[in-house]
């Protein structure tokens, strides 16, 4: 049930249709100025929303973020120093003199679509989810009416403050859905992998569709379709060293009365891989 399949069979009829901008929908990245930060020093994150990794089109509402905090193996600090740059939001924090790995987890709030059926199902297979319009197809629960779809974006990066200490990568923030290293990125370089679960509501999701890639402005940027396993675990080989992200949708019918039709959960997770030496 996530997003950006490239095997759908009238995805060209499609593109036609609507255009080719309309494939690919705006991702949510968390990206840090810098990966390594020194005690007691600032961290600055972007907040880039864009198809292309890490760039941005478009800056972030402030009255949009729901929750931004900075999250450590022992506590969690809320982010407040929030401001625009260009087409950026940027995030920035004092950053105490304890060493050790931080979360930065900011959670957008939900927004509300009204559309018809057949845009909705447009939305599903342009969004990657064609096995998500199949199954709700047999099952009888697309609606032939009008539709209304709630959306709301999820995004974590991973910075580290001096040298060693205590990691902070597999603490759970609390997001509806979210992507959770099950291995510190720290102790990975090329050639190894990264093993990442899916979360929903603090399940594992299996047999879902993820994106892992490098950054778009490498000369040959990394693009990987990977299904997560019965466990909800996806594990990404680390080909290369650089920006990396995983990223990825989650598509469900909405709660009753909770005042949708369908809800789509973006997630999105940013770390960095170091070279071998």
């Amino acid at each position: 049930m996530m997003r950006r399949s490239r095997q759908v069979p009238f995805l060209a009829g499609l593109l036609v249709a609507l255009g080719a901008t309309a494939l690919w929908a705006h991702d949510f990245w968390l990206v840090p100025d810098a990966f390594s930060i020194v005690p007691g020093g600032e961290l600055t994150v972007r907040g880039q929303t864009s198809s292309r990794f890490p760039t941005s089109e478009s800056a972030v509402a402030i009255d949009r973020i729901a929750s931004a905090a900075l999250i450590d193996a022992n506590g969690t600090t809320p982010l407040q120093d929030l401001s625009h740059s260009g087409t950026s939001l940027v995030i920035r924090q004092s950053v105490s003199r304890a060493i050790g790995q931080r979360i930065v987890a900011v959670a957008l709030h939900p927004r509300l679509v009204r559309e018809s059926p057949e845009s909705f199902r447009r939305y599903l297979v342009l969004e990657g989810a064609p096995e998500a319009l199949e199954r709700y197809q047999r099952e009888g629960r697309l609606p032939v009416d009008s539709v209304t779809r709630r959306y709301a974006k999820y995004a974590k990066t991973l910075v580290e403050v001096g040298r060693g200490g205590p990691g902070a990568f597999d603490r759970i923030v609390g997001h509806p859905a979210e992507l959770v290293p099950l291995v510190d990125p720290r102790g990975l370089a090329v050639g190894d992998s990264l093993p990442v679960r899916l979360l929903f509501r603090g399940q594992p999701v299996a047999g879902a569709k993820l994106h892992a890639g490098t950054a778009a402005g490498d000369r040959d940027p990394e693009e990987l379709v990977l299904a997560t396993d019965a466990a909800g675990v996806i594990r990404i080989p680390l080909v290369r060293s650089g920006l990396w992200n995983s990223r990825g949708i989650h598509i469900v019918p909405a709660d009753p009365g909770s005042g949708a039709d369908w809800d789509v959960h973006w997630v999105t997770l940013v770390f960095q891989v170091a070279g071998r030496p």
